[in-house]
C-alpha cells in the first residue's frame, strides 16, 4: 500500500472511531467536525477532490483536523493519520511527574503505544487491523491526556521549590512535590513527606503547626 492510500484508509477509519466517541459526548458537535475533515481527506487522497496537489491538500486539511480538537481529544492521534505522508510519527510528550504513581502510569503508557506500534496493525491492509490500532492509539493518548492534567496539580520532578514567606512571625517553608521543608529564623525546623496533591492553604497550616519531630506520611 502506498503512501497516499495508507493515509487515505487511516484517515477514514479515524473518522468512523470519531464518529462513535461523540455518541453523547458533551464536545459532539467538535468531534464529528474532525470525522468530517478526517474524511475529506481521505476522500482527496482517494483522488475524489479534484486536485493535481493530494498530498498538500489532504496535509491541509489534516491540520485542520487538529486544530478543531476540544478539550479532552488528544489531537496526537491525526499524526498517526498524517504520518505516511509526513514521515513524523507521533509520540508521547515527557510529563516528568514527581509522583511515582504517576511515573509508573507514564511507563505503562508508553509500553502499550510502543506495543501497538510494533504489532504492526497500523500497518496493515485489513481494515479491521488498522481500526484496531488507532483505537488503541486514542485510548493511549486520552489516558495520557488525563495524566497530564494530574501531573500539573502534582508536580514535575524538575518542579522548582516554592516558598512561602508569612508577613509575621520567623518561619517560613520551601515546597517541592511530596516534600516540605519548615525553617524557623533560617534553620530547619523539619523536613516533611506531604501528599502530592497538597494544597497552599494546608502547607502554611503546616508551616504554623509544625514541630520537629513531626513526620507526615506521603500520599
Amino acid at each position: 500500500m502506498n503512501q497516499l492510500a495508507a493515509t487515505a484508509q487511516r484517515a477514514r477509519l479515524l473518522a468512523r472511531i470519531i464518529r462513535g466517541h461523540a455518541q453523547g459526548h458533551p464536545d459532539a458537535k467538535a468531534l464529528r467536525l474532525i470525522a468530517r475533515q478526517l474524511g475529506q481527506a481521505s476522500a482527496v487522497l482517494r483522488g475524489l477532490g479534484g486536485s493535481h496537489d493530494i498530498a498538500a491538500r489532504a496535509e491541509a486539511i489534516l491540520y485542520r483536523a487538529r486544530l478543531l480538537a476540544p478539550e479532552g481529544f488528544p489531537p496526537e492521534v491525526v499524526g498517526y493519520v498524517s504520518a505516511p505522508l509526513t514521515g513524523y510519527l507521533a509520540d508521547l510528550t515527557d510529563l516528568m511527574p514527581a509522583n511515582p504513581a504517576h511515573a509508573r502510569r507514564e511507563r505503562a503508557l508508553r509500553a502499550r503505544r510502543l506495543g501497538v506500534l510494533v504489532s504492526g496493525l497500523l500497518n496493515s491492509s485489513d481494515d479491521q487491523e488498522v481500526a484496531a490500532a488507532l483505537d488503541g492509539l486514542l485510548d493511549v493518548h486520552t489516558e495520557h491526556a488525563a495524566l497530564a492534567a494530574e501531573v500539573e496539580i502534582h508536580g514535575r520532578a524538575d518542579a522548582h521549590p516554592t516558598t512561602y514567606r508569612p508577613h509575621i512571625g520567623t518561619r517560613s517553608a520551601q515546597h517541592l512535590p511530596g516534600r516540605l521543608t519548615v525553617f524557623d529564623g533560617g534553620q530547619v525546623l523539619a523536613e516533611l513527606l506531604v501528599p502530592y496533591g497538597i494544597t497552599p492553604g494546608e502547607i502554611w497550616q503546616l508551616v504554623r503547626t509544625t514541630d520537629p519531630a513531626r513526620q507526615l506520611a506521603a500520599a
